[in-house]
């Protein structure tokens, strides 16, 4: 348990500083210094603290175990040296016996001797174990929940039948039960505040499985998804921009040009310069890059989640133009808040919260493990 307790702490800490590493800028401009340090200090004092517990639990374990290894020393002496003075046996038996004495309590001792170590190894266990509860309460989940279904069509569409996506908030799914999108096709999907619109792009990837209806995904054609926050490897902005797997971009030229007009231009001279992209580029140019990409793919759908709501006026207008002449036959659908023009995104659907339908059920837990359903128990045995 002290050791787990350990491995917990020490994780701790490697989060916070790795959310400090990550935030520095915010925390300097906001002046957060001191509750950063206070922090990383609270972080640091409970491993110290934890560390101090093993130590102390070790010492007494050392107390214990060196104490019963100098008994055992004397032990086999002091109990046949009656024999030895009393004639019955010679010295040569008595070492005999102490010898076999001693390799017996060796073999014995080998727990004594490993219990630290057997200690950590299951401190270890115990943290895999937590984590393959986790994966049992997702089993759990897969076994009592509903899920959506996918499927292909084959006229090339986009539809959503009787979708509704599941969550321990509510029930997130649009207005129209029946929605169908045609390739080349622009829609703008909006939603209040809290509605599920990532929730729904989530679900529509894949990424989050519960709930009920059909998505029906154009049949031979694997669409774009285009998160909030883009992803970009680390090396040169040309792997950057062939990220990921796809036809790579024609020539130089084509590169150049689709990065003057998202207001790149500068960063032509730098294809084949490596370097961390997230941490180099301001959040403005991190989404243009990403839909610059975009536009190099070339894809037939493309599914953007409110990535196009963080833009100002003139980068808004840059990156729509840009689409419009690069990806003129591509269906986009725009999931947001819907302040864009409806020039280019001319359908309009809405994303409604049903909180009076039924949640996401988590799992049952009961004393630190999962208690699976009946149907998921009978699975197991």
């Amino acid at each position: 348990r002290l050791n787990s307790d350990r491995y917990t702490r020490e994780a701790e800490l490697r989060s916070s500083m790795v959310r400090v590493n990550e935030n520095v800028d915010a925390i300097a401009l906001y002046h957060g210094e001191a509750d950063a340090r206070r922090r990383l200090e609270l972080d640091l004092g409970t491993v110290l603290g934890a560390m101090r517990r093993i130590y102390t639990a070790q010492i007494n374990l050392s107390w214990v175990t060196d104490t019963y290894g100098w008994i055992t020393v004397v032990a086999p002496i002091l109990v046949a040296s009656p024999v030895y003075f009393s004639g019955d046996i010679s010295f040569g038996g008595l070492m005999m016996a102490v010898g076999a004495f001693n390799q017996v309590h060796s073999s014995l001792r080998w727990f004594i001797n490993n219990i630290g170590s057997i200690a950590d190894w299951r401190a270890t266990l115990m943290r895999v174990a937590d984590f393959r509860i986790a994966l049992d309460e997702t089993d759990a989940l897969h076994d009592t929940e509903k899920r959506i279904a996918f499927g292909q069509n084959v006229d090339g569409s986009l539809t959503f039948e009787k979708l509704e996506v599941t969550s321990p908030e509510g029930c997130t799914r649009l207005a129209d039960p029946h929605v169908e999108i045609r390739p080349g096709e622009r829609v703008m999907i909006t939603g209040d505040p809290g509605a599920g619109k990532t929730l729904f792009f989530r679900a529509i990837a894949g990424l989050w499985p519960w709930g009920s209806g059909r998505i029906g995904l154009p049949s031979g054609e694997t669409p774009i998804f285009v998160p909030r926050v883009p992803y970009f490897p680390v090396g040169t902005l040309r792997e950057v921009l062939d990220h990921p797997n796809g036809p790579a971009p024609a020539n130089d030229a084509d590169i150049s040009a689709v990065l003057a007009e998202v207001g790149l231009g500068r960063l032509s001279s730098s294809l084949d310069r490596a370097g961390r992209w997230d941490h180099e580029l301001g959040d403005d140019e991190q989404r243009s890059l990403a839909f610059a990409r975009l536009a190099l793919r070339q894809p037939k759908w493309v599914i953007i989640d409110e990535a196009l709501d963080a833009f100002d006026g003139p980068s808004l207008r840059r990156v729509l133009s840009m689409l419009e002449k690069r990806l003129p036959g591509t269906a986009i659908l725009n999931i947001g808040r819907g302040q864009h023009n409806n020039h280019f995104f001319p359908r309009a659907l809405t994303i409604v919260k049903d909180s009076g339908a039924p949640a996401l059920k988590p799992a049952r837990v009961r004393a630190g493990a999962i208690e699976p359903p009946p149907a998921a128990a009978r699975r197991k045995k």
